[in-house]
């Protein structure tokens, strides 16, 4: 049965290694819209997926000796399966949909875990944060507060995702429905005056991203 055709962007940055496809231990794709093609890569060891619009992480079935993996400003919802890949010390998760943890305590070998930016459950801040922990793993998560918001812009219709960086917050579109650029264009805004747009504001929170003297620069990080 002959395999399904590539998605472009994985072809891409394929076509830039020098390597052939099966001998490739680093491989870096923006914009994916599926994982076809990234199964004959057998050899990755880290693998970092930007701005893509799959709901789910890559299959891992044949990435078994993965250590690290990104995937960040995507539209990923479930971690579901990343347990086969028992070897991961290091994942990146920052900015997508995710709610539940808990697939991660089967990765026995994890040391850094960064998922800022989701909108962790209850369940995941009550019983799987704290068993990480536990292990000595290195956590970077959203407050209640950054989660709270999240939640109550998606209940409103706004499936934006909020995070810290530094002594600011950032507000961001995961995925590939509202952007063609998730990982650009963060807005810079505060949790008081978010919380204000969420409740009063609405017609300002749609239009937030056209709002260009809000996106940080060198100036104004």
């Amino acid at each position: 049965m002959m395999s399904e055709t590539p998605d472009p962007q994985i072809a891409r940055a394929i076509s830039l290694e020098t390597l052939g496809v099966t001998d490739i231990s680093y491989l870096k794709v923006r914009h994916a819209r599926t994982y076809n093609g990234l199964e004959e890569c057998r050899a990755l060891r880290f693998l970092i997926l930007v701005g893509c619009s799959t709901s789910m992480l890559p299959p891992l079935d044949t990435h078994r000796s993965l250590v690290q993996l990104g995937v960040s400003d995507s539209d990923v919802r479930t971690v579901d399966g990343i347990e086969v890949a028992q070897g991961l010390h290091t994942v990146d998760l920052p900015r997508n949909f995710i709610e539940d943890l808990s697939p991660l305590l089967g990765c026995p070998q994890l040391q850094s875990l960064d998922v800022r930016g989701n909108p962790l459950s209850d369940a995941t801040y009550r019983d799987a944060l704290p068993e990480l922990r536990r292990r000595g793993v290195n956590l970077v998560v959203p407050a209640i507060q950054e989660r709270d918001l999240m939640l109550r812009m998606r209940s409103i219709g706004f499936p934006y995702s909020y995070y810290q960086m530094g002594d600011s917050h950032r507000l961001s579109r995961p995925g590939l429905s509202l952007t063609d650029m998730p990982e650009a264009d963060h807005i810079k805004i505060g949790p008081d005056e978010l919380s204000r747009m969420v409740t009063d504001d609405h017609e300002a929170l749609a239009g937030i991203f056209e709002r260009k003297d809000l996106v940080p620069t060198l100036a104004n990080p």
